[in-house]
């Protein structure tokens, strides 16, 4: 097969080089691991964030060496990685930990932090003391949650958060800090459901509360009719009528109606919570069903509509007693006969 190559196509092949070797973004450290002095038995936590083109690839490494054992978690976060390390032990863990970034364009980049570990009673004065931790709660979806956090210290510490080993983007509106260092939750997710984690720092060195579950409960509430169908409505022929049926629950329950067997409404058209039934022209008398139903179960009410019926036209109707202003009248029926 010959391929025959049209020399004029040669500036748009070297332009879309061009672009192609302009997209390539070498590796570039946004998050650097910051040192840490922590207490023996606890936790410490780096986190790195690189970004480039292609995507960098983050590797952590011990004193140059690549970490292995299994007291190490690595977790990915958006453009990084978080190293957490649990339980520190000191002398094992007092180390220079290495954030390392490559794409496969340029050199990689490194950024590097330090860990000391003291124990109990080595602890310096000033050091980050909790007062107020976490604890396990629950809050209802939808509402506010409020995860307690209170630290002491010299100099006063700062305050971050961790949920599931991971930081927390304060800057999600969602999220804000309450009297300076609980967590406040504005309108809690099933998302929100995790280990919460309360992080004391200041120069003297960094204390991390114990972990708390926040549970996201959904609040569950069978159908049951707010504003209930009357048992009977009676009207004259040829009337109209509202029949008006609301119902509950949480989740809130679809609400349909039925003429005898017949369904009245389809799946399409099914409104939830409320449904009104327009009835016209009104000849005959009728039993409705309001039904109420959602994934806790089905209720249902029963109304009656009654048609009353004319009476038979008066016989023998007799005008006596005539004045001014006012007449008798009597008639009768073939049941007997009745006077006005």
């Amino acid at each position: 097969m010959v391929v025959h190559f049209n020399p004029l196509l040669l500036p748009i092949l070297a332009s879309l080089l061009c672009l192609d070797v302009l997209a390539d973004d070498p590796p570039r450290i946004i998050t650097a691991p910051k040192d840490q002095l922590v207490v023996s038995g606890r936790v410490a936590t780096f986190v790195c964030a690189a970004i480039g083109t292609p995507k960098p690839q983050i590797e952590w490494r011990k004193n140059g060496k690549r970490l292995v054992t299994q007291r190490y978690t690595v977790l990915e976060i958006p453009n990084g990685s978080v190293l957490r390390i649990e339980p520190v032990r000191a002398n094992r863990d007092n180390a220079t930990y290495e954030c390392l970034a490559e794409n496969g364009v340029g050199e990689p980049v490194r950024a590097q932090a330090v860990l000391n570990v003291f124990s109990d009673e080595d602890i310096p004065k000033g050091f980050p003391r909790f007062s107020l931790q976490p604890h396990m709660q629950g809050v209802e979806r939808g509402r506010n949650a409020l995860i307690p956090c209170k630290a002491e210290g010299d100099p006063d510490p700062h305050i971050t958060w961790f949920k599931d080993m991971m930081p927390i983007d304060m800057s999600n509106t969602r999220y804000s800090y309450y009297s300076g260092a609980s967590l406040q939750i504005v309108g809690a997710e099933e998302q929100d459901q995790g280990q919460y984690e309360c992080i004391a720092e200041n120069r003297v060195g960094t204390a991390y509360s114990d972990l708390a579950t926040l549970y996201v409960r959904t609040r569950v509430v069978p159908p049951y009719f707010s504003i209930p169908p009357e048992k009977q409505y009676e009207v004259m022929p040829g009337s109209a009528l509202n029949l008006t049926c609301v119902a509950v629950g949480s989740p809130m329950p679809y609400v349909s109606w039925k003429r005898g067997l017949t369904d009245l409404n389809t799946a399409d058209n099914m409104p939830i919570g409320k449904n009104v039934l327009k009835l016209e022209d009104i000849r005959e008398s009728a039993n409705y069903t309001c039904i109420a139903h959602s994934k806790l179960g089905n209720i249902e009410a029963l109304t009656q509509v009654l048609v009353q019926s004319l009476p038979r036209p008066p016989t023998n109707v007799r005008i006596s007693d005539v004045t001014p202003t006012s007449v008798r009248l009597s008639w009768s029926y073939d049941i007997g006969a009745e006077n006005i």
